[in-house]
């Protein structure tokens, strides 16, 4: 089989030819005929395992100061932001055959109390006649994550995360006493998964900082609240992807602790022919020898550069994580010994594109100096760090809600969660290729 020059226009917009599974191409033609050239065997193709039933622990902390979240709607009124969402994730979770079991729950002023899915979407519209005194955010994370087999489950925490302790001087070490609650389940590898959401809130406010008024009442304010995902790293990726309302263009995203070790990907696109009106550039090229998955690239000629093109298969990532932007951002290419370079603004989506359909992604690489005993080419995702909403949404004093919402020391907060994992986080994903020539 040959790769005709109607497919490389075809996919020029990704820059470059796409190989058949049958042989290769070969660049030195400046024609639409490509040369046959002998088959090289097919790499292994590797599929993800297939996934896990998720079990999962919905949990809402039933507070007094949630219940503004949560008002008693009538046929004249539309429920809160709040209740829109947290009632769509409780019945795509409860529905979703992602799902093989939920158990819902109401965090309460002790331990979790286990709820009805009836019961819980009763609360949610309104119902909130139980509500009790707050549990302190510490010991809430963990009464949840002591329950039998916590660690082997998605449990999903809906809170404010007001973090206001009796004793005040515990506040100063509020980011240590995240970081201890959250340790057992940090150690055995689970991931967190943090989003922010705001929506207007109907009752008593109850802020962290007492002074000057220890409670506030509010007619529609708009206040924060979080959706924190804790389990292993697979299983929260595949909630947030595959059951978790989809997120809004306002909705905050942090991830600690996900990585992925398995990301398909193949080297798809070889260097076109100088005169070609695809051609980006330089000399040389770079093939391999068929269906799926390559981990063997055969290098020719680079004294002037060669470019080439990998797909990646990242449906795994959340969301925020597979945007291109982000993506050219953090993204790294590496060559010991070698120089390989990612193009700018060559990372693009493969959406529409039948032949790409087992990918989401390609990217553009210019390989400019070759290591002689040969090499490996290495694209590495680094564990991001903490990201700029965090420090935006803190603030020392909620007493007086504003039009930007804030939480109190939310970066403490975060920071006792990042605290719970390793110092130098594993990166999100790494690729190799092997590189001979």
């Amino acid at each position: 089989m040959h790769t005709a020059l109607t497919k490389a226009l075809l996919m020029g917009a990704l820059g470059g030819v796409l190989l058949s599974s049958c042989g290769e191409v070969d660049d030195t033609k400046t024609t639409a005929e490509t040369a046959t050239a002998p088959a090289k065997p097919a790499a292994a193709t590797t599929k993800p395992d297939a996934a896990a039933p998720i079990q999962a622990n919905i949990f809402l902390e039933l507070s007094g100061g949630m219940r503004g979240f949560m008002p008693a709607n009538t046929t004249a009124t539309e429920p809160t932001a709040f209740q829109q969402r947290v009632s769509l994730l409780a019945s795509r979770t409860n529905s979703s055959p992602a799902v093989a079991d939920t158990k819902f729950w109401l965090s309460l002023n002790k331990a979790p109390q286990a709820s009805t899915y009836a019961h819980f979407r009763e609360v949610v519209q309104g119902d909130t006649h139980e509500a009790a005194l707050g549990t302190e955010l510490p010991t809430m994370l963990e009464n949840i994550l002591a329950l039998p087999q916590g660690a082997d489950k998605v449990n999903v925490i809906i809170s404010d995360f007001i973090y206001g302790p009796k004793n005040q001087a515990t506040s100063a070490l509020m980011n240590v006493n995240i970081t201890d609650a959250l340790a057992p389940v940090t150690k055995k590898g689970l991931a967190v998964a943090v989003l922010g959401e705001t929506s207007k809130f109907y009752g008593t406010y109850h802020p962290a900082v007492k002074t000057p008024l220890k409670q506030r009442p509010l007619k529609g304010e708009t206040l924060p609240y979080y959706i924190w995902v804790i389990g292993p790293p697979a299983a929260v990726a595949r909630y947030v992807n595959e059951v978790l309302p989809a997120a809004s263009a306002a909705t905050q995203q942090a991830y600690f602790g996900l990585t992925f070790p398995r990301v398909p990907y193949a080297a798809v696109l070889t260097q076109v022919p100088a005169g070609s009106p695809l051609a980006p550039g330089g000399d040389g090229s770079i093939s391999y020898g068929g269906a799926g998955v390559s981990t063997n690239l055969e290098v020719d000629d680079v004294k002037k550069g060669v470019e080439f093109t990998v797909a990646l298969d990242l449906r795994q990532l959340p969301a925020a994580w597979r945007e291109p932007a982000f993506l050219a951002q953090h993204l790294q290419a590496q060559v010991p010994n070698g120089r390989v370079q990612l193009l700018p603004t060559s990372i693009k989506s493969t959406t529409g594109v039948p032949e790409l359909q087992a990918y989401t992604h390609t990217l553009r690489l210019r390989l400019s100096d070759f290591p002689k005993a040969g090499g490996q080419l290495s694209l590495t995702l680094p564990a991001p760090g903490m990201p700029a909403w965090v420090a935006q949404r803190s603030t020392e004093n909620d007493n007086q809600p504003t039009a930007a919402p804030h939480t109190y020391r939310l970066t403490e907060i975060m920071n006792g969660v990042r605290g719970a994992f390793p110092q130098a986080l594993p990166p999100v994903f790494t690729t190799t290729f092997a590189l001979a020539q």
